[in-house]
């Protein structure tokens, strides 16, 4: 191995313990004669691959020559490292192979940050030196919410309590005046927001399905409308209706203010309502929901050592019941997330709560809401101070001003894009111990100190706020605590910057105020650092970098008083780790990592053996049997875990266009369907389970029976496909080439700022209004974005359905299998939605390319047994021009009839049928070519050409006439189209569109 030499600095030497001055004169001059400076040079670092943590060198060594033992003391970058036992060894035993022979007989130690080398190993790693108790947590049996239908993980994370969150956030900068983010928009995104696509997509419901309690200092619903439930006051037509002959008595609670300034707390503005002695159901919330869609449900009630600690909370939503035990002995006078559910617009929700003994009732809050705390500029304008707690660096004055100059003002944005100051105060968390310890004089300052002070204050005495130790609380038994961030630079060759990990264990002697060692802050980082770099470099890029583990005064990192990591995942400022970051594969892997992470590291504190929850299931197919109709599916490996196994199944059922119900646990990989009724949707999605929680759910499959003598349509979900946007690198020139393709989000986009504009590497950063390469513009901000829901079945079947004819569907994956027989079906539809080949990050082989070998030979087979195909997809084309397909062309031009002819063939969706296609086609649709919550944005669609005799062009694009859908009319028939059915927008269109395909299909 190649290394690289260590420059060693000598600055002290100190000789200790009953030796004289003659002595240690003896021992420096024995030094010098065995020429320690030869040794000091010819000493090679066996860390070279390290140096990019930083300039390794000794500070001091000490000789002990009482008990013959020589300590070297490095700088701080050695601590850095993620050590080892065999790396300690491997360390040590290179410094003694090249020592002089007069210190041979000496034992040696290191020391780096004041810490021995074998020290910094992490428990879980340890195998020889023993564990260090004082690391690992104490035990807790107190739960705070249980959802009754969840199974117990107890390899999992089953009665562990979790605190995490995502950075920043859209604050108020007293000094501009103005609401602002806190970083620049890069990239079409913003840090922000942009680990929030991290956090609320995956890692919180990848510990939730572990078992996991999970608490987040921001408003975690992306749902703009906001319920309120409550005695007091509720939103327009809500209302909270008790039980008749209750005894109640009254105490402090929520009110509800439309808007919230300084030093308001709403749950010292209202009332609640004390249940003395509840035997059973005490009051139901009836909500008014404005718009069908999915809301997080948020309780709240005051916390008494007297309250019942199984108060049963049922969630009454269109899939029908869920029910949570809580325990109104903690976690009181805030917002306390349950779920989120799928709601039906108007009254049909409720929420009832029972229970026996005293119970404490006050609001309820569905949605997540627009952001209501108003600022302006105290008498004071405190500057921003940089997080990380250096004493060295002198403080600013404050600047005095008058703060009626100046209006109130609210952020204008959702809440969710709010940092967690705004939902701190919200929540009804202390302004001085938790939001504003600068007295409102920095928003800025005040927020990135929130956070810690948040996880200490949900926990109370002794690990209370710095300001108060002994407060008592919301008494939660927060385990461990994770900040997510995304950091800056750029590299001038296009590498990675890579992941860092912060901790912080210098204060307080090292011990939290419970007497837990703060190395358990180090044991955290290690475990989760070296989890998503394995795991990156596993599945996307050999070369990831690791840096360093810093043990450094980062506000996130040493307020909270419970093992706590701030991670750095990449960043955000060098388009090199951006095209990973986009990419919704790249989120999904990077959260896995970090809930294993997170799983690995409380399983060993807790003395337990893990087990990782297993990957979705893949090959979902519904088939007709003699019984009836049965669901059947395949599990999942996981290559890099070999616990993520499935043991059981769950499946979810979905009647008509309600939500999911809580599912159905079977032991097989097959399911029989109940009676179906007639004109009823059924849709189904299944997750696998283990002893360590639940997978994420595999895509969703739906069957619709319009009458026994109806004929079925096999719909086949070929749209797959989830991706970052396309990027450009020609020289100076480089960055996402959003007019290109702009990806496909998994289910939602949140995070979007805008299109990128500034594509000139050489473009400096001058501030974040002007922030050089890379900047990106702010026209999608607090829009949800909808990508692909794997959920596109239900709109052709809801059309199909509604033509009167019955239907089925398959995977794609199914559907190409040798052993599937489709031929029982006449006419076959199926979904390519902007399904193309895509050279992900995620390895070198491309993705989702349409025309394989096994998807044209199923559909060359239903050509010859005459049946008929109607296929729709933004690149049902371009796929066959990008992988420039000479046999893919062929089927193209000789089975489906089509050839291509352009790519980004329009920009507005608006189509009309052509006289080739009358009377088969008559009329008009429009899909979605722009950002939409509702539809997925098509921003290319193909245009396609008929060939061949009896082939036509059926439909043609408004905006220039070029040819956006044939038909072919032979021995059997096909209808091609250039956009996707499920994207036209109007229902009406839709249906009609269908009724015309599937009359041309089975009518003569």
């Amino acid at each position: 191995m190649n290394t690289a030499k260590l420059n060693i600095l000598f600055v002290l030497v100190v000789v200790l313990l009953g030796s004289t001055i003659g002595n240690a004169q003896n021992s420096l001059r024995s030094l010098k004669n065995n020429d320690l400076n030869e040794f000091i040079q010819n000493w090679n670092n066996p860390l070279n691959e390290w140096e990019h943590v930083g300039k390794i060198r000794v500070d001091s060594f000490l000789i002990d020559e009482q008990q013959k033992v020589l300590t070297y003391y490095f700088n701080k970058p050695l601590s850095y490292i993620p050590w080892r036992e065999n790396r300690v060894k491997s360390f040590i035993n290179s410094i003694k192979e090249v020592q002089p022979d007069s210190l041979s007989d000496y034992k040696m130690k290191v020391f780096a940050n004041g810490y021995e080398l074998s020290s910094l190993v992490p428990n879980i790693y340890n195998t020889t030196v023993g564990i260090d108790s004082s690391r690992l947590s104490t035990s807790n049996s107190v739960q705070h919410i249980t959802r009754s239908d969840q199974a117990f993980y107890p390899k999992g994370l089953s009665g562990n309590h979790l605190a995490l969150w995502h950075s920043h956030g859209w604050y108020y900068e007293s000094k501009l005046d103005r609401w602002e983010w806190q970083r620049a928009r890069l990239y079409g995104s913003v840090e922000d927001i942009s680990p929030m696509v991290y956090v609320l997509p995956y890692i919180a419901p990848m510990l939730e399905n572990a078992g996991a309690l999970t608490y987040i200092p921001r408003e975690r619903c992306f749902n703009t409308n906001e319920i309120i439930i409550d005695n007091d006051r509720s939103t327009d037509g809500s209302k909270l209706v008790l039980k008749k002959k209750l005894h109640t008595s009254s105490d402090i609670g929520f009110g509800l203010k439309d808007t919230l300034f300084v030093g308001d707390n709403p749950f010292l503005h209202g009332t609640s309502l004390m249940v003395n002695d509840a035997k059973g159901k005490v009051v139901d919330y009836i909500p008014v929901i404005p718009m069908k869609g999915q809301y997080a449900v948020y309780i709240s009630y005051q916390q008494n050592d007297g309250n019942s600690n199984k108060v049963t909370y049922t969630i009454n939503h269109s899939g029908g019941a869920t029910s949570y035990e809580v325990n109104q002995q903690l976690g009181g006078g805030t917002w306390v997330y349950l779920g989120s559910f799928d709601f039906n617009k108007g009254k049909d929700a409720s929420i009832e709560v029972s229970g026996r003994g005293q119970i404490s009732i006050d609001a309820i809050k569905i949605g997540g809401g627009m952001g209501n705390v108003a600022r302006r500029p105290s008498d004071e304008i405190m500057p921003n101070q940089w997080s990380l707690n250096y004493t060295g660096v002198k403080k600013k004055e404050a600047i005095a001003v008058n703060p009626e100059e100046f209006a109130w003002k609210t952020s204008q944005r959702p809440r969710f894009m709010e940092a967690g100051r705004y939902w701190l105060q919200y929540a009804g968390m202390p302004d001085t111990l938790v939001y504003s310890l600068n007295k409102e004089k920095n928003d800025y300052n005040d927020d990135y100190q929130s956070r810690g002070e948040w996880v200490d204050y949900l926990m109370g005495a002794p690990n209370g706020p710095t300001n108060s130790r002994d407060v008592s609380g919301l008494k939660i038994p927060v385990d461990l605590a994770f900040a997510f961030h995304t950091d800056a630079g750029v590299t001038p060759n296009d590498s990675v910057i890579g992941t860092l990990g912060i901790y912080s264990a210098e204060r307080d002697n090292g011990v939290f105020p419970n007497g837990q060692s703060k190395l358990a802050s180090r044991d955290l980082t290690d475990v989760i650092q070296t989890q998503i770099v394995n795991d990156v470099r596993a599945l996307y890029n050999e070369e990831w970098t690791r840096r360093g583990m810093w043990d450094k005064q980062y506000s996130e990192a040493w307020r909270p008083n419970v093992p706590t990591m701030l991670l750095e995942l990449l960043s955000h400022q060098n388009l090199a780790d951006m095209k990973f970051g986009l990419d919704p594969h790249f989120r999904f892997d990077v959260s896995r990592a970090i809930y294993k992470g997170i799983l690995k590291f409380q399983a060993f504190q807790e003395g337990r053996d893990y087990v990782v929850q297993p990957l979705p299931v893949d090959h979902l197919a519904l088939t007709e049997t003699s019984k009836g109709f049965q669901l059947s599916w395949q599990p999942v490996l996981d290559s890099l875990e070999a616990t993520a196994v499935p043991v059981r199944y769950k499946v979810y059922t979905r009647i008509g266009s309600n939500g999911f119900d809580n599912g159905t646990v079977v032991d097989g990989t097959t399911y029989e369907l109940p009676k179906i009724k007639k004109r009823q949707i059924l849709s189904f999605k299944v997750t696998a389970l283990n002893d360590g929680g639940e997978s994420f759910a595999s895509e969703v499959l739906s069957i619709g029976i319009a009458s026994k003598k109806a004929e079925k349509v096999l719909v086949v979900n070929a749209f797959d496909r989830i991706s970052a946007p396309a990027f450009v690198d020609e020289g100076n020139f480089a960055g996402m080439a959003w007019w290109d393709d702009q990806g496909v989000p998994d289910k939602y986009e949140y995070a979007y700022t805008g299109h990128q504009y500034d594509f000139n590497r050489q473009s400096p950063w001058i501030d974040d209004d002007s922030p050089g390469w890379g900047a990106s513009y702010a026209t999608d901000e607090g829009q949800i974005i909808k990508g692909n829901s794997r959920d596109n079945v239900i709109i052709h079947g809801q059309s199909i359905l509604k033509a009167g004819y019955s239907f089925i569907s398959v995977s794609d994956e199914v559907f190409e299998s040798p052993e599937f027989d489709a031929s029982s079906y006449k006419a076959v539809d199926i979904i390519l939605g902007e399904e193309k080949t895509t050279t992900s990050y995620k390895g070198k082989a491309p993705k989702y390319k349409i025309y394989t070998p096994a998807f044209m030979g199923k559909v060359m087979q239903l050509t010859v047994n005459k049946q008929h195909v109607f296929m729709s997809g933004a690149y049902v084309g371009s796929d066959i021009k990008l992988n420039n397909d000479t046999l893919a062309n062929d089927f193209a031009a000789d089975v489906l009839r089509f050839k291509w002819r352009t790519n980004h063939a329009v920009k507005n969706g608006n189509v009309y049928s052509t006289d080739y296609a009358a009377p088969i086609f008559i009329g008009q649709v429009e899909f979605n070519t722009e950002h939409s919550p509702v539809f997925y944005t098509v921003e290319a669609p193909d245009g396609i050409e008929p060939v061949g005799i009896n082939a036509v062009t059926a439909f043609r694009y408004n905006e220039n006439n070029v040819s956006a859908g044939t038909l072919y009319n032979g021995e059997y028939k096909t209808v091609i189209l250039g956009f996707p059915f499920e994207t036209v927008m109007s229902e009406k269109e839709r249906d009609e569109l269908m009724k015309q395909v599937l009359k041309f299909f089975y009518e003569k």
